[in-house]
């Protein structure tokens, strides 16, 4: 038999395997692993449409918060996992775009290792305090910190977060000096908040609505040049006086770099499907989160640009976390 027509055989063999592949995943149970804490802006979305692809896809999609350093131990888990499709990581923008230029000694670097399935959904940040702070407007705060430098504190879901790297964000546009708390997750970042342990948050608005709502926290800025659709009373950023922001939080699913692309392709159409279900849509307007769904080429375009970006943003306010 000729060498081409060996090589041609071989080809469609492989081709064939995968499509059955495909086809068969999932066979077994599948793991999503969320780097930070249940509650925060990256396990909220995650809790939503978990249930509907097991529904769709007939094998449990089981929820594992695995935290520390920042999300690196999550991620690092999912990048070294088998490339099978069985083990699925939910990360912010922080993660995949901010974290190559903040940590420089990776365990391994988001663009080559990983492979984003879909950027699911977005979210506006909010510039926040507790209900009992004396800042009435972002203005009053921004007065305030330049009058002591330092001297106020904010919460962050993390060092190297994307509330870290936007409030510095921010701090830099308004000429202002802040201090930064990090905790582990959005939802332990917005419970200091709300109880008065740090006297800011620049956070996701998922995790800290239900503050908001329940008056244990106020909302001085909306890091958008536009209002949130159903809150008008919030004012934005540009609003305030600081030009040049219109930043947002958003969470994509990835799986290790090698994974077949027939089973990243299927994955993808099965997020968006599940984010199209009149329930889940519901609650994410409730939550402020808009539904995106992107296919896995638009998320890595989109990660290429925000990547080079935020580089420029992070080296300018020497955002460092080794």
């Amino acid at each position: 038999m000729p060498l081409v027509r060996r090589f041609l055989i071989a080809l469609l063999l492989v081709a064939a395997s995968h499509g059955a592949l495909a086809q068969e995943y999932p066979a077994r149970p599948v793991r999503i692993i969320v780097p930070f804490a249940p509650g925060g802006a990256t396990d909220v979305p995650t809790r939503l449409i978990a249930p509907k692809l097991t529904e769709s896809l007939g094998q449990p999609f089981v929820i594992e918060n695995r935290t520390g350093a920042g999300g690196i131990i999550g991620i690092d888990a999912v990048a070294k996992s088998a490339p099978d499709g069985y083990t699925v990581l939910m990360a912010s923008n922080a993660e995949y775009a901010m974290h190559p230029s903040i940590y420089a000694k990776l365990p391994y670097n988001p663009l080559r290792d990983l492979v984003l399935v879909s950027i699911v959904v977005e979210q506006p940040m909010l510039v926040t305090v507790g209900a009992a702070s004396p800042y009435a407007t972002l203005a009053a705060l921004i007065a305030a910190a330049k009058a002591k430098p330092g001297a106020i504190a904010y919460s962050t879901a993390g060092t190297g977060s994307t509330s870290h790297v936007l409030t510095e964000l921010l701090a830099a546009q308004a000429g202002i000096k802040l201090l930064h708390d990090p905790y582990k997750g959005g939802a332990p970042a917005s419970t200091a908040l709300a109880s008065g342990e740090v006297a800011m948050s620049l956070i996701a608005m998922s995790s800290v609505l239900q503050f908001v709502k329940g008056g244990k926290a106020k909302v001085l800025g909306v890091m958008r040049p536009r209002r949130v659709a159903g809150y008008p009373d919030w004012p934005t950023v540009e609003e305030s006086g600081v030009r040049g922001i219109d930043d947002s939080i958003w969470i994509g699913m990835a799986l290790p770099a090698a994974v077949p692309r027939e089973i990243v392709a299927r994955l993808a159409t099965e997020v968006s499907k599940a984010l199209r279900a009149a329930d889940v849509r519901e609650r994410l307007a409730m939550l402020g989160i808009e539904p995106l769904g992107s296919t896995p080429e638009a998320s890595a375009a989109r990660l290429q640009r925000e990547s080079a970006r935020y580089e420029k943003v992070i080296r300018a306010a020497n955002i460092r976390a080794d």
